[in-house]
């Protein structure tokens, strides 16, 4: 049966994109489905049995080349009973900038030196005679990854996807927030789903305000972050800057269209 559902980094509007399409898209053959397993509480299994799923029945935060597929990783949450080449997944990318600015007000499972004062950090603001990145840490499912920088960690994550042969789309979180209607519609119609003709989008935030997505943000304060160029930087010093023009994915930034800043007159 198809299905569908978000992949993307920590912070990248994977929960705005489930609702959206939770209430806007309907895979018809998805209601003879029986439940995936009756046994889950009710917020593990498709509210409306209509295809749409919270998340990749692999996690949707893991990199699929360790984690995709049956004999490797299964998800706690909506990951039993799935067959996992069923599953077309919608990748979120976000702007690598603002993306590190999350980062910073939600670590999730990446761990590295820095504070909220000096984040994100990309350069050890305590070394001073020499560049010195901040390493990151960051718990997967399967295992522990380890990543030069929290520049790094984006680079990589999204090159690897990059690399996948099976079917998804990639879209870019921005497009989700201020043309949420067209963007839905292109996923839906991927899958051969019916769209709405009444489009509803989700007010406040996405996220159930557990511990860890505690602050997040609501429909109007997001469009309010991520429409201010002046936010993008906030907390990058100049040698954050300067390491990141130098050591950013280009290939990346021009597919998905985002514009690297002025570096800071030296």
């Amino acid at each position: 049966a198809r299905m569908l559902g978000p992949a993307g980094m920590f912070n990248t509007g994977t929960n705005l994109l489930f609702e959206l399409m939770k209430v806007n898209c309907n895979i018809k053959e998805a209601r003879n489905v029986p439940s995936v397993d009756p046994l889950l509480p009710i917020k593990y299994r498709e509210p409306r049995r209509n295809g749409m799923r919270w998340q990749a029945p692999w996690g949707k935060h893991n990199p699929p080349t360790t984690h995709r597929g049956n004999s490797k990783n299964v998800a706690k949450a909506w990951g039993k009973g799935i067959t996992q080449t069923d599953f077309f997944p919608v990748v979120l990318i976000k702007d690598p900038y603002s993306w590190m600015g999350s980062q910073c007000r939600h670590k999730y499972t990446a761990f590295w030196g820095h504070d909220e004062n000096h984040c994100p950090n990309l350069i050890r603001w305590r070394v001073k005679d020499k560049d010195e990145t901040a390493f990151v840490r960051v718990k997967y499912a399967l295992e522990w990854a380890q990543y030069e920088s929290l520049l790094d960690m984006w680079n990589k994550w999204y090159e690897e996807w990059d690399e996948q042969t099976f079917p998804h789309l990639t879209t870019r979180f921005e497009d989700l927030l201020f043309h949420g209607e067209e963007v839905t519609r292109a996923a839906c119609d991927c899958v051969g789903g019916e769209f709405t003709n009444n489009f509803k989008y989700v007010e406040g935030s996405a996220k159930p305000q557990l511990t860890v997505h505690k602050g997040s943000n609501g429909l109007v304060k997001a469009m309010l972050q991520y429409g201010d160029p002046s936010k993008r930087l906030t907390g990058f010093s100049d040698r954050d800057r300067t390491y990141a023009s130098k050591n950013m994915d280009m290939e990346l930034m021009n597919k998905y269209a985002y514009v690297p800043p002025i570096l800071p007159a030296s």
